[in-house]
């Protein structure tokens, strides 16, 4: 154990990202496109409030002019192109590289906008910087084009770099790792790059000559946890398909290839614009068209659309030197808004009500959508603007409320932690938030913490569990650690890891790399003699199944109340192997099957007023599931699709959140209850389950113990408006004031918001 808690203080960060940062990039030489131009597409993710800005920037004595897509505050999400037709952008590919750091990130980009008059020369901009001042991030791709080339340069945290030209009849596609795969630094027509890029891989034991065979630059420098991440393996072969390339090649670390006819740009908007590619985050997206023979300046152009914009494919083409109205841009010169990049950031809607970005956003950067009665966290901007798996407990005897939740700067980025607070005031006011687990930060990362599990035991001791990442593989693979408080949320004691007594059929058969495992509802006093018990869910042998798929178990936590130490604690696995819940064997009104495979996960429990316990889970069927349990969880009937009442209409529901709650207390087996659904789901759209998030519709339930689904629903009613990001991985309680559900709003504020008043 001693051992083992080193290495969770020392050991790299950057292998535990999760790559789900969404950004994506597209390359196009000049001899793959309909027009002889060169294109390259880009769409930028960012969570919470942004305002991108854009700025029609001049020449001055230390610069060229250049157009200037701006997000303030962001160190890597800004894009452009110049007057000599370069243009620049990027996309997060975070790396194994846990020894060495550096001086710059936001400096790159700019020197190449500012000073570049050729691609080629960006990219050596690049180098030079990161070789002399070292890079800080973790890893990055910039896809650095003119009307003649197409470079793909990858850089690595510290001092080492490579660059590789795309070649003009070919098309090459970039989700979020690296994509660079063999590497020939003595052909300086189309690769340039750090001397040592493979002895230092060698060095660090990344890469063995007899062992590899040829090098592989992406297969050599990527974190395990984005090269392998299904959700970069769908979005890239998904752009693929639609930029009309046939690889041949299941390898995903594949650089690039001929389409089987010549691109245009309405391929480009087809891929930026497709599902998973685009999603609820997607703030700006971006097409550079790079045509020589009208001209830097008449020949290229960024083809830009903004928010609501991407998706009814509204781009409108910006050149260099185009006039911009004042509310394209929150300063009235570049160079204040160069100056205030990162010090006049927060509030935009606010400081900035008449910027032209808000007609193009929906009503997400509206901390009041839903009117909640409370509310407990809006992120400072500080590593904390993606909140998640928002559980909440009462206690009664101490009159206070504790609040845990997930928390990062981006969904399954390297910083992602477990934070905690509470309210003394019945949830009028909460504490600062203190980290029980992960990494507090990027610039001081360690091993990713997650998915939180918190219990009370009848004397008043407060634990919180968690999946902790202690390999290289992605966060959801992790072991069972936890600590306790005795003075209701406190102080805490160490962490210590709870050994898992078994290893299941889905688990990796390598006995030292971790289960693949997350627990999002709380555990409930629904077992044998009011044991908590908890569902959760098991994906395949992570991370390198091709479609892992997911099933469900339940778990029972046998010794809570005997208040144990945390390595003693006790966990009975029902539902396991053979028995988990598996989407294959459903039998839904409709078949579906997406290519990111069968899925069914996330179950929420309630008890009924007979002793059955009850259960909805999602699937990724496109449709809510049910299940019932006739012995306080230890076996559960084979799942079913929800319907509304017996022989009644299934009701439909994307690979979303679609909690289970009882109206009168978690564990009160009223007979009354309450589902969250979406309501919609497209079967017609293969590629994946994760549909559109968005609006929440409710669904009233009613215990009938005779019926064969022993709870009918009600017809659904709007509960959360929202068009998009509607993904509630909330809790609920029953204490002071009554029944409250908490939940995440947009990933991004923590609220709260009565449903029963005493």
């Amino acid at each position: 154990m001693k051992k083992l808690s080193v290495v969770l203080t020392l050991f790299w960060c950057s292998v535990s990202a999760s790559a789900q940062m969404d950004c994506f990039g597209i390359i196009a030489g000049a001899g793959a496109t309909a027009d002889g131009s060169v294109m390259v597409g880009h769409n930028e993710y960012e969570r919470g409030e942004q305002m991108p800005n854009v700025y029609s920037v001049p020449s001055g004595e230390d610069h060229c002019a250049y157009l200037w897509f701006e997000f303030p505050g962001m160190e890597c999400a800004d894009s452009y192109l110049n007057e000599f037709g370069v243009c620049i952008s990027s996309d997060d590919c975070p790396s194994r590289e846990d020894v060495q750091t550096g001086e710059v990130v936001y400096q790159v980009r700019t020197e190449v906008a500012r000073h570049a008059v050729s691609a080629r020369e960006g990219v050596r901009i690049i180098g030079r910087m990161v070789e002399e001042k070292g890079y800080k991030d973790s890893g990055r791709t910039y896809l650095v084009a003119d009307t003649k080339e197409g470079w793909v340069c990858s850089v690595v945290r510290g001092r080492h770099w490579v660059a590789r030209r795309v070649p003009d009849d070919m098309v090459m596609v970039i989700p979020n790792h690296y994509v660079i795969d063999e590497v020939d630094l003595s052909d300086t027509l189309n690769y340039l790059g750090s001397p040592d890029i493979i002895a230092y891989a060698v060095s660090r034991g990344w890469y063995d000559p007899v062992r590899d065979g040829a090098f592989n630059f992406s297969k050599a420098y990527s974190s395990p946890g984005s090269l392998h991440h299904p959700h970069n393996k769908l979005r890239q072969e998904t752009g693929q398909r639609l930029m009309r390339i046939r690889t041949g090649s299941g390898d995903s670390s594949y650089f690039a290839s001929r389409p089987d006819r010549k691109v245009k740009k309405g391929d480009f908007v087809d891929a930026l614009t497709a599902a998973p590619i685009l999603n609820d985050a997607t703030c700006l997206s971006t097409i550079f068209v790079l045509n020589g023979r009208f001209g830097p300046r008449g020949g290229c152009m960024a083809h830009s659309a903004f928010g609501s914009q991407i998706k009814g494919h509204k781009y409108a083409p910006l050149t260099v030197g185009t006039a911009l109205a004042d509310t394209y841009h929150r300063f009235s010169t570049p160079e204040e808004a160069f100056e205030k990049h990162f010090t006049d950031t927060g509030d935009y809607r606010k400081k900035y009500p008449d910027h032209f970005y808000w007609r193009y956003v929906d009503s997400r950067v509206d901390r009041n959508v839903g009117n909640p009665d409370y509310l407990i966290y809006e992120p400072k901007g500080e590593s904390d603007t993606y909140n998640d798996h928002f559980q909440v407990i009462y206690d009664d005897a101490r009159d206070t409320y504790y609040a845990f939740w997930t928390q990062a700067s981006i969904e399954g980025y390297y910083d992602q932690h477990v934070a905690f607070s509470r309210s003394t005031d019945g949830g009028g006011s909460w504490s600062r938030p203190v980290i029980l687990a992960g990494s507090p930060n990027l610039p001081y990362c360690t091993l990713v913490g997650s998915w939180q599990i918190p219990m009370l035991s009848r004397s008043g001791r407060l634990y919180c569990l968690w999946n902790q990442q202690t390999t290289s593989a992605r966060p959801l693979c992790g072991m069972l650690f936890g600590r306790y408080s005795d003075d209701g949320g406190q102080t805490w004691t160490p962490p210590k890891m709870i050994k898992f007594t078994r290893r299941m059929d889905m688990d990796p058969e390598d006995p030292a790399v971790p289960p693949t495992w997350c627990i999002w509802q709380r555990p409930l006093r629904l077992g044998v003699d009011g044991k908590y018990l908890t569902a959760c869910s098991r994906h395949g042998q992570a991370p390198y199944d091709e479609h892992p798929g997911c099933k469900v178990e339940f778990w029972q936590f046998e010794n809570i109340d005997e208040d144990p130490e945390i390595e003693d604690i006790s966990i009975s696995f029902f539902n396991t192997d053979k028995d988990s819940f598996d989407a294959s064997r459903v039998a839904a009104p409709r078949q579906y099957l997406p290519l990111d495979g069968p899925a069914v996960e996330e179950a929420g429990i309630v008890a009924l007023p007979d002793g059955r316990l009850f259960a909805v889970m999602r699937s990724s069927l496109g449709y809510p599931l049910w299940t019932q349990s006739y012995d306080r969880g230890r076996t559960w009937s084979e799942p079913e699709v929800l319907l509304d009442r017996d022989g009644g209409t299934p009701f439909l529901h994307p690979r979303s959140p679609c909690p289970i709650y009882d109206l009168k207390g978690p564990e009160a087996a009223s007979g009354e209850y309450f589902v969250l659904i979406h309501n919609t789901f497209d079967f017609d759209c293969t590629l994946t389950a994760y549909q559109n998030r968005g609006p929440l519709y409710m669904i009233r339930g009613e215990f009938h113990p005779e019926a064969g689904q022993p709870v009918w629903f009600s017809e659904p009613e709007l509960f959360f408006p929202r068009e998009s990001s509607d993904a509630f991985y909330s809790s609920y309680t029953f204490g002071r004031g009554g029944g409250v559900l908490w939940f995440n709003d947009y990933k991004y504020w923590l609220k709260g918001k009565i449903m029963v008043k005493y």
